[in-house]
C-alpha cells in the first residue's frame, strides 16, 4: 500500500514555467496533491518550486511569484552574452528568491521533506570538488542552511553562488536521488513508494548519424565566424543546436534518471514531460508558449496516476 509519496521538479530556467502550469492544472482537479506530498525535491528553478511548496505556499502563488519576480531577473540579461551575464541582472535573481524566503527559514523549519542537488566547486574537508544533495532528512548536515541559499546554490548558472554551481552538473531530475533518500534514510520500504516526475519539456535530440566529435565545441557548431564557449551556449540563433556533449547531457540525464526511477518502483513511478520545441532556457519571451502548450497537454493519464495514489 502506497504510503509514501514523491514529487520531483526539473531545472531548465524559463522552461520551469511549463512544469509550474502542468502543476497548477493538476493541484486543481486533484486539491489533496500538495497536502499528501511528502518529499518535495528540485533541481535548478526546480528547487525554487520544490521548496516554495515544501515551505506551505500553493502551487497559485508560486506560478504567480515566478511570472513576478523570477522572469524579470532572466530579462534583465542583456543579448550577446550569458544568461545573467552581469553582476547586476544576477543580483535581481538573488534579490528575488530572498524576497520569497526570509532569512530566518532554514531548512530545520521546512515541515515537508526536500531533497535539491548542486555541485560544491572546493570542500575544504574533502580537498576536492564535489557533487552535494541538500536535504532535510533525519540527521541530515544541512538542517541549518538557509532556504534561499540552497536554492541559489542549485540555480547558479553560469555564474557561481558561495562556490557552488547549479545542481544541472549533477542531475536534472532528481526523483531517483528522493526515492534513495526515503529508503535509506527514513527507511521507506520501496513497495511504500510513489513518485509523480514533472519534466520542464522533451525537446527533440537531434544529431546526426555521421557526428564523430561530441566534444564541447564541434565541427557541427562552427560558424563562419567560431562564436565564443558561452555564446554556443547562451547566445544562439534560432533552431541552432547546443553543441552536442551538452545536447546529451542535458536529454541524457533525464532518461537516466526516468529509467532508473521507473525500475526501482514500476507503476508507481510517472513522467509528466510533454513535448516541446527547442527553446530558449534563458529568454522570457518562450513563456507563453509554454503556457499554451502546458494547457493543451492532456493530464488524463497523470490524473488517474494522482487519484491512485494520493487519494
Amino acid at each position: 500500500m502506497v504510503t509514501y509519496r514523491i514529487m520531483s521538479f526539473d531545472g531548465g530556467g524559463t522552461l520551469g514555467a511549463l512544469s509550474l502550469q502542468l502543476l497548477n492544472r493538476l493541484a486543481r482537479q486533484s486539491p489533496k496533491l500538495i497536502s499528501r506530498t511528502n518529499v518535495f525535491a528540485g533541481n535548478s528553478i526546480g528547487s525554487f518550486t520544490a521548496l516554495s511548496l515544501a515551505s506551505g505556499r500553493s502551487p497559485k502563488e508560486t506560478l504567480k511569484f515566478f511570472k513576478n519576480k523570477i522572469l524579470p531577473a532572466f530579462s534583465a540579461a542583456k543579448s550577446g552574452g550569458l544568461m545573467f551575464n552581469q553582476q547586476s541582472p544576477y543580483s535581481h535573481f538573488i534579490e528575488a528568491i530572498e524576497t520569497f524566503f526570509p532569512p530566518t527559514l532554514r531548512l530545520k523549519n521546512v515541515k515537508k521533506r526536500i531533497v535539491v542537488p548542486s555541485f560544491q566547486l572546493y570542500s575544504p574537508e574533502l580537498n576536492h570538488s564535489n557533487p552535494v544533495l541538500f536535504h532535510n532528512f533525519p540527521d541530515s548536515p544541512y538542517l541549518n542552511e538557509k532556504v534561499s541559499d540552497v536554492i541559489l546554490r542549485s540555480s547558479a548558472a553560469p555564474v557561481t553562488y558561495q562556490h557552488y554551481v547549479d545542481g544541472f552538473v549533477v542531475t536534472t531530475n532528481p526523483s531517483s536521488a528522493s526515492i534513495a533518500f526515503a529508503v535509506n534514510q527514513e527507511g521507506t520500504s520501496l513497495d511504500e513508494i510513489v513518485a509523480l516526475s514533472i519534466g520542464s519539456g522533451e525537446a527533440p535530440l537531434q544529431l546526426r548519424k555521421d557526428v564523430d566529435r561530441w566534444g564541447m565545441i564541434g565541427t557541427d557548431n562552427i560558424r563562419e565566424s567560431l562564436p565564443t564557449h558561452e555564446e554556443s551556449i547562451f547566445n544562439r540563433r534560432p533552431n541552432e543546436l547546443l553543441p552536442l556533449f551538452l545536447q546529451l547531457v542535458s536529454s541524457g540525464n533525464d532518461y537516466y534518471e526516468s529509467m532508473v526511477s521507473s525500475l526501482l518502483l514500476k507503476d508507481r513511478f510517472f513522467r509528466l514531460d510533454p513535448k516541446i520545441p527547442n527553446l530558449s532556457k534563458t529568454d522570457p519571451s518562450v513563456v507563453p508558449t509554454l503556457i499554451k502548450i502546458a494547457n493543451k497537454t492532456d493530464l488524463r493519464t497523470t490524473v488517474a496516476f494522482v487519484e491512485k495514489n494520493w487519494g
